[in-house]
């Protein structure tokens, strides 16, 4: 056996496989495609709201860090100042 004949058998495995389960999922779907796609985009809005959270709070921890990094920095060159 060649390895054409081997990617092809591959490749129409896939497809057949790929077919099957998207057949059973059409038919053994619970909800309808609109309540299924409203279910997905309140899910992918969720996911999202969560993101935003948590990347705000990183922003805002950052901030702070920045902000207590330069009184510090501002300090250490009073302190530099008057030693001269």
């Amino acid at each position: 056996m060649s390895n054409t004949d081997t990617a092809v058998g591959f490749l129409g495995g896939l497809l057949l496989g790929a077919s099957a389960g998207i057949l059973v999922g059409l038919l053994a779907a619970p909800a309808s495609g609109q309540e299924t796609r409203r279910r997905w985009r309140r899910r992918v809005e969720d996911e999202a709201d969560d993101l935003r959270r948590k990347g705000r709070r990183a922003v805002e921890g950052a901030s702070e860090r920045l902000g207590e990094g330069i009184e510090e920095g501002q300090r250490a060159v009073k302190k530099a100042l008057k030693k001269e």
